[in-house]
């Protein structure tokens, strides 16, 4: 008989621990949740850390590289070559100054 009593006594503590043990898993989820949650958006706003940075860096390279061929363009343009472009646009401006917009009405 005292067998029996300290089997179902087993038996007790057994669903007593699985029960605590429950108890503790639900009490603990809100948290673990909470931190998943603030997880994912640390690891979200990394992202879209690195792609502003990826996207930086290509209008970096393309305004470097535009520069590059200005300055290209300039140290190659001849004395000459120059002239001709500066007697153009001053033709042009002159045209502006003196065309009147255009009406309607």
């Amino acid at each position: 008989m005292a067998t029996e009593e300290n089997s179902s006594e087993i038996v007790k503590e057994m669903a007593e621990s699985v029960a605590a043990t429950n108890l503790k898993s639900l009490a603990d989820a809100p948290a673990f949740y909470n931190n998943l949650a603030y997880g994912n958006a640390i690891s979200h706003q990394q992202l879209m850390n690195n792609i502003m940075a990826s996207g930086f860096q290509s209008l970096l390279a393309i305004n470097q590289a535009a520069t590059a061929k200005a300055i290209e363009s300039l140290i190659s343009t001849q004395p000459s070559e120059g002239a001709v472009d500066v007697a153009g646009a001053q033709q042009l401006m002159k045209g502006a100054q003196t065309t009147p917009p255009v009406t309607h009405g």
